[in-house]
């Protein structure tokens, strides 16, 4: 998120606080300034193929999987680490012009599919979707409230309805 004194577009912005990598920035508490994702690529084939709404989606970004209904899909596509939480950005797919479907995102650290906390403590779900194919819609995962340090080695995966 931008910080709302330098805006610098890591900045961590929670209740209470913000944290913000800009050394000058008055919100800047001393954290890390860089991270490595750690998330495990996977291997892509030359040629891209349709998306497999349902099932796994080789050619998503890290291999990404794809849950959703028949008529929609979705595609994280892309993962970007911060100093407290990770920028999850999306794109659905499959219900142009109504922006009724609500997405939620899933990490698996290897012991099973957990639920993601997005943007603020309960929050589990990114609702007003619009499945029109091009809109990327971003949210904060909170990993840190569910136990993951943002530079763990994690799986993420999205559903929709």
């Amino acid at each position: 998120m931008k910080c709302p004194s330098c805006s610098s577009d890591e900045a961590y912005i929670g209740f209470s606080d913000i944290d913000c990598p800009n050394k000058l920035c008055k919100h800047f508490q001393g954290g890390a300034t860089a991270l490595n994702p750690a998330v495990a690529p996977m291997a892509r084939p030359a040629a891209p193929a349709p998306s497999m709404p349902g099932g796994w989606n080789p050619f998503a970004p890290q291999g990404m999987p794809v849950i959703a209904p028949p008529n929609l899909s979705i595609r994280i596509s892309s993962i970007q680490p911060l100093q407290k939480n990770v920028k999850v950005s999306f794109i659905a797919s499959g219900d142009p012009g109504t922006p009724d479907k609500e997405v939620e995102i899933y990490f698996d650290v290897g012991n099973g599919d957990q639920i993601c906390t997005l943007s603020a403590p309960n929050i589990t779900f990114v609702a007003g979707v619009d499945a029109d194919g091009s809109t990327i819609y971003s949210t904060n995962w909170l990993c840190m409230q569910d136990g993951v340090q943002p530079s763990d080695t994690f799986q993420l995966k999205a559903t929709i309805c």
